[in-house]
């Protein structure tokens, strides 16, 4: 980050997967590659956005192009929803699925990707004093983030 106002600091690296909706025939298979996917119809986030470009670096790591986009949106919820229809499939942060994805009818799929480091944090202003909640707030969020109970996390402080 370049900004000298601003001060960001990393927890962890949030990994994407590979999903698919449930009755989606992907979901019933074991042993899939990026390739096997990438003649399938993908929702992608919006180019030039930050999660976009996360994806775009997901396929490249991988020796792919990124595939055309049938569904664009900037709305996660729209995303997420499109693939639930198991027409689509999409990349999403790890988290995501572990935190809501139980209610929706959406399975990862067994697919290794290399995924580009998506550092989660906290961006602040320097020199400007934080609430007592903020800072309670961060404070917890450190703990958990060292703790491996976020199971996201793969960077260290």
């Amino acid at each position: 980050m370049n900004e000298p106002d601003l001060v960001a600091e990393p927890l962890f690296d949030e990994p994407n997967v590979v999903v698919a909706g449930s009755a989606s025939h992907w979901a019933k298979r074991r042993n899939l590659t990026l390739a096997d996917l990438i003649g399938e119809p993908w929702v992608l986030a919006q180019p030039g956005s930050l999660a976009r470009s996360l994806q775009d670096e997901v396929f490249r790591n991988s020796g792919l192009e990124s595939p055309p986009a049938t569904v664009v949106t900037v709305s996660l919820h729209l995303y997420m929803r499109v693939i639930e229809t198991g027409r689509w499939i999409g990349l999403v942060p790890a988290s995501v699925m572990r935190f809501g994805g139980r209610q929706m009818q959406i399975k990862v799929l067994p697919v290794k990707i290399l995924p580009p480091p998506a550092p989660v944090g906290f961006i602040t202003v320097r020199d400007r004093t934080l609430t007592p909640l903020a800072e309670r707030f961060i404070e917890c969020t450190r703990k958990v983030a060292n703790s491996g109970t976020g199971r996201a996390s793969t960077r260290r402080r």
